[in-house]
């Protein structure tokens, strides 16, 4: 979901909005093939979900330009709600070999602050890894407004990770015994710190590792020439018994050689500065791949010390590029604003993988984090206060919608009421507290770009809500009739409006009963996401029938693993489902002279009709519905259609009554 400058990661763009679908037949051809929705293919692929997997343990997703950054919505209220999240990594790298980590947590600013014991990498939980006390998690975020006033300023302030593309660092592999090779970066173009490390066990003060050097070759990486002789030109050694002597503190044996753990930087402050001709001295054309043979350990390197006890495993290196001379104080020219408006998660630690026997881990599992409270909104469901509404976490669908048309930019936000097109927000408070009435609220992600509209339009009835447009206008409406106290009504019923045949233009009316199959008896089987902050997001079934109903039954599912966590929650949509299939046995249209009220979908009305046949038996039809559509022609009438909402003798509605009083199994 996107609708400012801050919808996708950033490193490129996409087009987050869309018209929705045209509606297409029931049987249609295999689609045709589509050109640059490579964004599209990522957000929907099932390893790229930030919600929880059942593969917890799965290598770190790594983010590309164009993905989605989604949307973390969610408040924990007495013990029940929260999400787990698992976040793409944006951007990795190592200082002085302790590794940094950047994830896209959400778009907007998170309320809740990342807590270490609610992090998972892996199937570890951070909080009991042996170095978790050199682990730190931060959260990172800059609005919109503040990055608009100084686009150079990198909302990642650690000075660890930046925001420029081209400043980043990296450890290599181990340089040991058996041979390897070492790429180098342009370091003729970029400003550097080049550091190594001493890796082993034990004294390893007097081990070196020897290469000889006419097993040394460099490869020009452009053109594939072997430099070699033109390096050993330039420095002027005959690579006949020469040899490298890695680990080696010095150019003599007597400097001995570094104990392991060692850290040697260059410089040791400050950036080296590019030096053009680094590979063209050695008759390059630019950066080139050294290529070492096997080399052999020299426990004493100085023959007048004692050997080393120890075991040298060999070096790693670590490269920190950035076309800056100090990536944390960019030029003017800089321009970071594709970060806006998104929380960022840095993690500082080493959180790699466990080493396998002689090598060093380069990658991580998945990060987990549990949030108790998502993204700051502007709280629609608790009103205006001061002429203004509250800004914080929320779990009431209203807010979430209303956040949605603030990002398409359908409502200003910014805590006013101030809009930009026509959304009815005078019955919001009112919703949301028959949602927290009735156990209704929303823990979740929205993680793919989304149609904001058709978004809503389909996640509402979740929530016992209907979004309608109507006279130009939009809104969201009550599934069922609601008291004053906003609790589902089951006393009596008063229409909004009657129709006799005087209002029924002649010739109009049509009746269209619910396919039998649509009626037969059904196990609703409702799928949910647990918010426990100690099991990572497993997802949960309950089933709804009616009694009687036998478990071979056809079974009718609904997804509500998005956004519900809890079986109160999924209980009663599938009493409303279960209710609404038994009561509502068909639906109505017909046209009525042009209505001047308001009369809007989900209302109840009242149809009185005169059925007369020619069997003699003519009598009065009343029957009670709740409006579907209403449409408005130039013509000068009113079409309405409207479902069966079937009232007892006390007008009570049966549907309503049935998913409060009713009587369900619930497994």
């Amino acid at each position: 979901m996107a609708g400012s400058g801050a919808g996708v990661l950033p490193f490129g763009w996409n087009d987050q909005y869309r018209l929705p679908a045209a509606k297409q037949p029931a049987a249609k051809p295999e689609p045709a093939a589509q050109v640059g929705d490579s964004s599209t293919r990522s957000d929907a692929a099932p390893q790229k979900s930030k919600k929880p997997q059942a593969e917890i343990g799965k290598q770190q997703v790594v983010a590309q330009a164009g993905d989605t950054v989604p949307i973390v919505f969610c408040k924990r209220s007495g013990g029940v709600g929260g999400t787990w999240v698992q976040p793409p990594m944006v951007k990795t790298g190592s200082i002085d070999f302790v590794g940094q980590f950047l994830y896209a947590i959400t778009q907007g600013q998170m309320v809740s602050s990342p807590v270490k014991h609610y992090a998972w990498v892996g199937t570890s939980n951070i909080r009991f890894l042996s170095n978790s006390a050199s682990i730190t998690l931060t959260h990172y975020y800059s609005s919109a407004a503040t990055m608009a006033a100084t686009p150079n300023a990198c909302p990642i302030t650690s000075g660890k990770i930046f925001c420029d593309l081209d400043s980043y660092s990296y450890i290599t592999g181990l340089h040991g015994t058996g041979a390897f090779t070492d790429r180098w970066p342009d370091i003729s173009a970029f400003y550097n710190i080049y550091s190594q490390i001493t890796r082993g066990e034990g004294d390893t003060t007097n081990s070196i590792i020897s290469v000889p050097a006419t097993s040394f070759e460099v490869i020009d990486n452009k053109t594939g020439n072997d430099v070699t002789s033109g390096y050993w030109t330039y420095y002027g050694i005959n690579p006949v018994g020469s040899f490298f002597a890695f680990n080696a503190a010095g150019n003599l044996p007597s400097a001995g050689a570094y104990a392991v753990g060692t850290i040697v930087k260059i410089p040791t402050s400050g950036w080296t500065a590019p030096d053009p001709n680094y590979f063209t001295n050695w008759g390059a054309t630019g950066p080139v791949t050294f290529v070492y043979g096997s080399g052999t350990v020299n426990n004493q390197w100085n023959t007048s010390a004692p050997a080393s006890t120890g075991t040298l495993e060999g070096l790693q290196y670590e490269w920190q590029l950035s076309p800056y001379s100090n990536p944390a104080s960019p030029p003017s020219s800089a321009d970071y604003t594709d970060f806006a408006d998104i929380t960022f998660l840095q993690i500082t630690g080493n959180i790699y993988d466990p080493p396998d026997s002689g090598s060093y881990p380069t990658t991580t599992r998945q990060i987990s984090l549990f949030y108790e409270n998502g993204t700051t909104v502007d709280l629609y469901s608790g009103g205006l206060v001061g002429g203004v509404y509250a800004t914080g976490a929320s779990n009431q669908f209203v807010d979430l919608a209303m956040y949605l048309f603030t990002l398409m930019k359908r409502a200003s936000g910014a805590s006013t009421n101030a809009l930009a097109a026509p959304i009815d927000v005078s019955n919001l408070q009112s919703l949301a507290t028959f949602c927290t009435n009735t156990g209704l609220f929303f823990n979740g992600i929205v993680e793919q770009s989304v149609n904001t509209i058709d978004y809503i339009s389909k996640t509402a009835p979740y929530f016992l809500l209907s979004f309608v447009s109507s006279n130009g206008r939009y809104s969201l409406q009550p599934l069922l009739p609601l008291t004053v106290g906003n609790q589902i009504k089951t006393t009596a019923l008063t229409p909004v409006l009657t129709f006799t045949e005087d209002d029924i233009m002649p010739g109009s009316f049509q009746k269209e009963y619910v396919d039998a199959d649509e009626r037969r008896a059904v196990n609703i089987s409702l799928t949910w996401r647990e918010a426990d902050p100690l099991i990572i997001g497993i997802q949960r079934t309950t089933t709804v029938r009616y009694p009687g109903t036998d478990s071979n039954a056809p079974t009718q599912q609904f997804d509500m693993t998005d956004f519900c966590t809890s079986a109160a929650h999924a209980t009663i949509y599938g009493k409303y489902e279960l209710a609404r299939r038994k009561f509502s046995t068909h639906t109505i249209s017909f046209t009525t002279p042009l209505l001047t009220t308001n009369l809007l979908p989900t209302q109840i009305i009242k149809i009185e009709r005169q059925r007369i046949n020619s069997r003699g038996d003519n009598r009065q039809e009343i029957e009670w519905y709740q409006v579907t559509d209403v449409k408005h022609s130039s013509a000068g009438v009113t079409g309405i259609s409207a479902m069966q909402f079937p009232v007892d003798g006390s007008d009570i509605a049966k549907i309503s009554d049935e998913v409060v009083n009713g009587t369900f199994e619930v497994i």
